[in-house]
């Protein structure tokens, strides 16, 4: 990515901030002269990576927030601190993400992969919206910059079926890989749904697909990832390759002016067929918003 202060006086947030993806997120961001809020579920990771990135960017525009985001109401809580403290937040990168090859439930009883890779980002999404296109701002030309909203998703997702009768995956039919793809279709719909719903002069709404990215920690416990990650490594990307599609997304002139879509190397691509689904989309918003209404952390 080029180098220059050109995102200067823009907040941008970021989950899972203190590893992989998105330290690597961060720090394209901060170079380029963005307020960076790192969010992470580790205190101490996250001042260490701040104490990293200072190096080499000035530590007033680095901030922390501490977030377990499997919990759903430290999700909704996160929303509520990021707003009480950030007059303006010009974009959110939903990154955080987890591949576990066993079935473990949160706190609230759900699912853990499909809690913390789809339900935290509707709900920090939905949260912060609102507030998000209200505060977009306008050039002294009267071009307006609308705030965004990037989901970073996976092509796990084209293996992704949704059971709307398990889809907190709480029946004892856990199989990870799948798990994990059926949290990344259920991203890749959301992010289609709220682009729909979201006026695009003020708010867009993208996914982006960083590919298989060497440097990351993500599945790096299960049997198969170690496989298949072996045998994909020579056709895989470092992560600051990889960074450039979700800041492209996050920054770029030209990706302001599309929403709802799927962004492979920094270039739109047509996810699955599910994905594309308008009606598989609403119905799971409706159906995501009632469960979270059942467990305390609906949409307000």
């Amino acid at each position: 990515m080029t180098e220059s202060n050109d995102l200067a006086g823009r907040t941008m947030v970021v989950t899972g901030a203190t590893s992989g993806l998105g330290l690597e997120t961060c720090r394209q961001l901060a170079r380029r002269g963005a307020t960076v809020v790192l969010v992470g579920r580790d205190q101490d990771r996250i001042d260490a990576v701040i104490a990293e990135l200072s190096e080499n960017t000035d530590r007033d525009r680095l901030n922390s927030a501490l977030a377990d985001l499997s919990s759903l109401d430290r999700a909704r809580r996160l929303s509520e601190e990021l707003l009480h403290r950030f007059p303006r937040i010009d974009v959110l990168v939903n990154n955080a993400g987890i591949d576990v090859g066993h079935r473990q439930l949160t706190v609230d009883g759900v699912e853990e992969m499909f809690a913390v890779n789809y339900l935290a980002p509707f709900v920090l999404a939905t949260s912060l919206a609102p507030a998000m296109a209200q505060a977009s701002t306008a050039d002294a030309a009267g071009y307006r910059h609308p705030a965004r909203i990037v989901d970073v998703s996976s092509s796990g997702h084209r293996g992704g079926h949704l059971d709307f009768d398990d889809l907190d995956g709480t029946k004892d039919t856990f199989h990870g890989q799948r798990a994990y793809n059926n949290s990344k279709l259920a991203l890749t719909l959301f992010t289609r749904e709220l682009a729909r719903r979201s006026d695009p002069a003020r708010l867009v709404v993208n996914c982006a697909d960083p590919g298989f990215v060497r440097g990351t920690s993500l599945g790096r416990g299960l049997f198969g990832y170690q496989v298949v990650g072996t045998l994909l490594t020579p056709f895989a990307s470092d992560v600051a390759k990889a960074a450039d599609t979700v800041v492209w997304t996050a920054t770029a002139t030209e990706s302001g002016k599309f929403t709802g879509e799927y962004v492979k190397g920094c270039k739109v691509v047509q996810p699955s067929k599910d994905a594309r689904d308008a009606e598989l989309a609403a119905r799971l918003w409706d159906a995501t918003e009632a469960l979270l209404a059942g467990r305390g952390a609906a949409r307000r």
